[in-house]
């Protein structure tokens, strides 16, 4: 193996170890199986320094200048399957009318109009215990004391409803951003539902509703907005304990991690202390959630619990004391937090970076990326779009060591087939709520979940070990529970199957000619330009020419030479459309060309 082997044959062979033996004792597999879980996070059971073979081999030099290259599929391509969830052609189709710059204005273009609530999908099976209506929205609707079985049944049409949101999401970054969001500052549904504090176990639905909400309303939006907004949300109060902090006996778990995952980091300049945890959690004392059992629930607060003394500060906050002033306490510790501006905004940048682009960031990408666009942050008084806005257009962006080179999470695989593909992941009969809510839970808790990421479910607060933890990032979703079932998921969308629910059949099965007849009539006849046309659109970097021969030949033309074995056999299919001798020669050979194309290893890209 050379020393300078790229990420493409990297992944390749990790793949091709795992498929042909996962019980070998593969030293890679060794590598990326070699995690335990440490209170809070998931950690390197090894202090040996990753490999580098996932590593940039020279620094990336392009930087922030606004992209002047050409403006054609692969770069929309390019901007849509890091910016979504997979793609619609017409999405495609959409920004190549565009300029880059209106391309990316439009993908930042967020329609804030909030979506149609989740609904009672579950009463056929489990009837609402305050007599909701079947298809009626619960998200205003409390529930009486005990009603345990059905504040469940909603949190699972919540996270199905989230799904569904992904699957129909629009050429936005909306649904991209709300997860981002989710992953950086979590709450776990089944943690909050089982928090020993009043009414969680039978209505916090709602407050988990609330708290995606948040993220969903204004995705691009300020950022110390957002982080105020949170610190009280009754979700993220019992998620981390806030809920139990009192004067007599301080809980330190909110105000750690407000500063250390949140906002301030562990990067080197983030200096606060131990001091400050316990500073902090005073600050935060008083704070209650109230009226869960009801309409209209509340995070207020209450100086009875509230620890009154002056809180002073570490150097690293230049020993600021917060006064006793009550609630608004609160403020002064996150304008506080603000002070540190280029602690704060270094570190989000590097978590946006991460998240959208790569995840290695050497002295070169701190310098020239992560750097001025922290810059960009604080001029623009923490608003998020700016910075995602200069990224996008940059150089950086589109330079071709940015693409290809980032293994898809579980929802850009899942999601972003099913979208790609035009999966039918919507039922015929749209007033069949159980139906339709079940197919989204099917994908999000029957494959996702299986690949190790579930909308609903975070392994801990830190969020998605593959967004975060040294040294392997997004390698964690490559082991070998996951690895098969990537293959396995892409098989089963073409060989087909049924969802029955609810006395309704959906039929998952990829439309082959459907599928290439969005592409230009010259391009189907053609196998030359369809096999190129296929990569285009499904791998984020070319093949060889080599390459593209051989699947030409082994797919379109049946091991055939000539051209013609594919241009007759789709022209046959054309005069007579409904001769299934013609259209299953067609079909079979599609097949084989998509099957060969989402089982490469350049498909589990991006």
């Amino acid at each position: 193996m050379s020393n300078t082997i790229n990420r493409r044959n990297l992944f390749k062979s990790v793949l091709n170890k795992f498929k042909k033996n996962q019980d070998s004792g593969d030293p890679l597999f060794e590598k990326y199986s070699r995690k335990i879980f440490n209170g809070r996070r998931y950690q390197s059971n090894t202090k040996s320094k990753n490999s580098g073979f996932t590593d940039r081999v020279v620094p990336v030099s392009s930087g922030l200048s606004p992209y002047t290259g050409i403006w054609e599929k692969s770069q929309v391509l390019h901007l849509l399957r890091r910016t979504g969830y997979g793609f619609k052609k017409s999405d495609v189709d959409t920004l190549l009318t565009l300029s880059m710059t209106n391309a990316v204005n439009a993908v930042l273009n967020v329609n804030t109009t909030p979506p149609s609530p989740p609904v009672n999908s579950y009463n056929n099976y489990s009837p609402d215990e305050s007599s909701l209506p079947y298809g009626a929205d619960w998200t205003t609707n409390p529930l009486p004391s005990g009603t345990n079985t059905t504040n469940s049944r909603r949190i699972d049409s919540l996270s199905q409803w989230n799904f569904g949101l992904a699957c129909n999401q629009d050429l936005t970054i909306k649904e991209k951003m709300t997860w981002f969001w989710y992953h950086f500052i979590p709450v776990d549904f089944e943690t909050v539902r089982t928090a020993p504090f009043s009414y969680a176990g039978s209505n916090s639905c709602r407050i988990l509703y609330t708290y995606m909400k948040m993220f969903r309303d204004n995705p691009l939006g300020n950022f110390k907005t957002l982080i105020r907004t949170m610190a009280t949300q009754p979700a993220m109060m019992y998620y981390l304990n806030n809920q139990a902090n009192t004067k007599t006996s301080p809980d330190e778990n909110f105000a750690r991690e407000i500063m250390e995952l949140f906002t301030l980091g562990k990067d080197p300049l983030s200096q606060y202390t131990e001091v400050d945890v316990v500073q902090a959690a005073k600050v935060l004392t008083g704070w209650r959630v109230v009226n869960l059992n009801t309409a209209t629930p509340s995070t207020n607060f209450d100086n009875t619990y509230h620890e009154t003394s002056n809180k002073q500060f570490s150097s690293f906050f230049n020993n600021t004391i917060i006064n006793n002033a009550g609630a608004s306490e609160l403020d002064a510790f996150i304008n506080m937090i603000f002070t540190k501006s280029q602690v704060v905004s270094e570190y989000i940048c590097r978590r946006l970076y991460r998240y959208f682009v790569y995840y290695d960031i050497d002295a070169t990408i701190e310098s020239t990326i992560i750097t001025p666009l922290a810059q960009t942050f604080v001029a623009n008084n923490w608003e998020i779009a700016p910075v995602l806005d200069q990224l996008f257009k940059s150089q950086h962006f589109y330079d071709m060591a940015n693409r290809g080179v980032y293994i898809k999470s579980p929802f850009d695989l899942v999601i972003g087939s099913l979208r790609t593909f035009n999966l039918n992941y919507t039922v015929a009969d749209q007033t069949n709520f159980e139906a339709q809510y079940k197919v989204w839970n099917y994908y999000n808790n029957s494959i996702s979940s299986g690949l190790e990421q579930t909308m609903g479910r975070i392994p801990n607060v830190s969020g998605w070990v593959a967004f975060y933890q040294n040294p392997s990032f997004h390698e964690y979703w490559i082991n070998s529970n996951t690895t098969q079932k990537r293959f396995d998921f892409l098989n089963r969308i073409f060989n087909g199957y049924n969802l029955t629910y609810n006395l309704l059949t959906t039929r998952i099965e990829v439309d082959l000619i459907a599928f290439i007849q969005q592409f230009d009539p010259a391009i189907c006849e053609d196998p030359d330009l369809l096999v190129a046309e296929c990569i285009a659109y499904l791998l984020p970097i070319d093949l060889s020419a080599t390459q593209k021969e051989q699947i030409k030949i082994q797919s379109l033309l049946s091991n055939q030479t000539t051209n013609s074995y594919w241009t007759s056999a789709w022209s046959l299919y054309l005069s007579n459309t409904s001769n299934t001798t013609y259209k299953n020669s067609v079909k079979t050979r599609l097949k084989s060309l998509l099957v060969t194309l989402t089982q490469l290893a350049e498909y589990q890209l991006m």
